[in-house]
């Protein structure tokens, strides 16, 4: 139990700390301009939502460890304890809605003596939004439905009473916390330097994700009671209404994941200097390379997924066959993107074969974010440490698996099996997959180091080509578009290959997931297992932030922004303060 104490609060540390940094940086210093004031507010409330939708859904897998110490999943097999619902299912809820609070509490407030206080009467009823609200209360009705068919079907029930003392106070907790955390935004502070309108749709924004954070809760309640539903204890088995509610769980579990991907509503920002010079129609050069550069946005991922496919198809069944898709999926969009940009140089020199690339001013506006290039950095080097430390542990970890896999093939009875004595001879042993594949730590790696190299030297293409003689505006979009797009390949590409890397850990390692406390495990597999057992949740934390970075390679759009909603570092120069 130790090992997995300390196992999770070291997870849960190491997490707190990056996400404290992350809403930290984006508090303005005192004394910006109203634009920056609110587009740091923005920001700040945007990742508050997230990092509270993400504890409800990610949180649970990181407990894995002390799940398994308490006696084992909820519900399943007929398992029950307080202690599993507690770990499982309030510990998340909790987490979550105390980051919401916090997040409110911690609202940048006014300093000093504030003289533009705006009387102004502000009732939660207003905030709450429509659409995220309904995915909400649909799945709070179908919570109490599932509680309402099984009081209905034997109220006396041991299964009743446990649905009862560790599920339903959960909604009741998510249900009094969400009113409370509207309120809060309801009265609190307005931000200085924003606008009333600014100000409106800030508290909109907020109580959007506060809706969305209760509904990741309650999906991740139906989920557990739809697993309640599939292990219910025949006889006397389930009611007709309840036999329903099991076979749509999943769908609606599902349905409502894919429901909650709908952004909060845009913030108006205040109207940014600008020229006042009409902007010219663009020319016919300028045309077609938006074409081609369109034409790539929608037919280059169609074309990376293909190959990718093609390829898991090819290898499947080997370790190997992830990262091998991966990369071709990855390595076939770049190729794409360099060619796309050999025909716009090819093009322009055509028209005009003196035009010089941009100045210094203009590439710092093209270049991405550094965050972006930091982030894949980092999982880039996450996937290299844990692929080192896989292979340093590699033998006394499959020495101690293999010693495992023979308990576990003993008999109960058989000499070393449960402590027992003279009993049959002991089955086959399933022989251990190797704690470290060679071919799968090779794939990998090449990827996440060749990558970003062969990145790095198209984006240098992007940068040195010859601009578009007439078109300014365009050719700036243009190079940022496809700046991005590579960044974000390259950004998405490593954050999968790390998902892949704790993926293999989890999937290929039977001692991490087994109920037997009657096998003991030999080091190092006594602090190894707890670790292992988080890998699961880390994997799909890491793959779903790669699907959004890819997901994110349309934007910047090829058209203008409205710079009502632009935030500054989207701005082309001339329009920046």
């Amino acid at each position: 139990m130790a090992e997995a104490a300390l196992s999770v609060f070291g997870t849960i540390t190491f997490c707190a700390v990056v996400v404290a940094f992350m809403v930290v940086t984006v508090r303005p210093r005192p004394g910006t301009d109203p634009r920056t004031i609110t587009e740091a507010a923005q920001k700040y409330a945007r990742r508050i939502g997230m990092v509270a939708l993400g504890t409800a859904l990610w949180l649970p897998g990181v407990l894995q460890p002390v799940l398994r110490e308490t006696g084992g999943e909820l519900w399943w097999d007929g398992h029950y304890t307080f202690s599993s619902a507690v770990v499982q299912l309030g510990t998340p809820t909790i987490f979550a809605l105390t980051v919401l609070a916090v997040g409110e509490l911690t609202w940048p407030r006014p300093r000093g003596t504030v003289r533009t206080a705006r009387l102004e009467h502000r009732g939660a009823r207003a905030l709450i939004p429509r659409y995220m609200t309904g995915i909400a209360g649909a799945f709070l009705a179908y919570n109490l439905l599932i509680l309402a068919t099984t009081l209905a079907r034997d109220p006396g029930s041991a299964s009743a009473q446990h649905l009862l003392a560790g599920w339903a106070p959960w909604l009741l907790v998510t249900v009094a916390a969400v009113a409370g955390i509207l309120k809060l935004i309801s009265v609190r502070p307005a931000v200085p330097g924003t606008a009333p309108e600014a100000d409106a749709a800030l508290r909109l924004a907020s109580a959007h994700r506060v809706m969305r954070t209760a509904a990741g809760v309650l999906i991740m309640l139906a989920w557990s009671g739809g697993v309640f539903l599939s292990n219910y204890p025949n006889p006397p088995g389930l009611s007709t209404a309840g036999e329903a509610l099991r076979y749509v769980s999943l769908w609606i579990v599902f349905a409502g994941i894919l429901a909650l991907l709908v952004r909060a509503p845009r913030v108006p920002l205040p109207d940014p200097p600008s020229t006042g010079a009409a902007v010219p129609a663009p020319s016919r050069l300028a045309v077609k390379s938006m074409a081609t550069s369109l034409r790539l946005s929608i037919a280059g991922p169609v074309a990376a997924a293909a190959a990718g496919a093609g390829v898991l198809a090819l290898s499947w069944g080997h370790r190997t066959a992830a990262p091998l898709a991966l990369a071709a999926a990855a390595v076939l969009f770049t190729v794409l993107c360099t060619g796309t940009e050999i025909i716009h140089a090819r093009r322009i020199r055509q028209h005009a074969p003196g035009n010089e690339p941009p100045g210094p001013e203009a590439q710092n506006f093209l270049r991405p974010p550094r965050w972006l290039g930091w982030t894949g950095t980092a999982a880039a080097a996450l996937s290299l440490v844990v692929l080192l430390a896989t292979a340093v542990l590699g033998p006394s970890v499959d020495r101690a698996a293999w010693k495992y896999a023979q308990d576990m093939a003993s008999p109960p009875g058989a000499p070393g099996a449960h402590g027992g004595h003279g009993a049959p001879e002991p089955g086959p042993v399933i022989a251990p997959d190797p704690f470290f594949d060679g071919r799968f730590a090779l794939a990998t790696a090449l990827l996440v180091l060749l990558l970003p190299l062969l990145t790095d030297l198209v984006s240098r293409k992007v940068l040195s080509r010859p601009a578009l003689p007439a078109d300014r505006d365009v050719d700036l979009r243009l190079r940022r578009v496809a700046l991005f797009r590579l960044t974000r390949t390259s950004t998405a590409t490593c954050l999968a290959a790390a998902g892949l890397v704790f993926w293999d850990l989890s999937s290929d390692n039977r001692w991490a997931h087994n109920y037997y406390a009657d096998i003991n495990h030999e080091p190092p597999l006594t602090w190894l297992a707890p670790l292992v057992q988080q890998t699961n949740a880390m994997a799909s934390l890491l793959l779903l932030a790669a699907i959004v970075v890819a997901w994110r390679q349309f934007g910047p759009s090829h058209f203008p922004d409205d710079p009502r909603y632009t935030e500054r570092a989207d701005l082309p120069p001339a329009q920046r303060a």
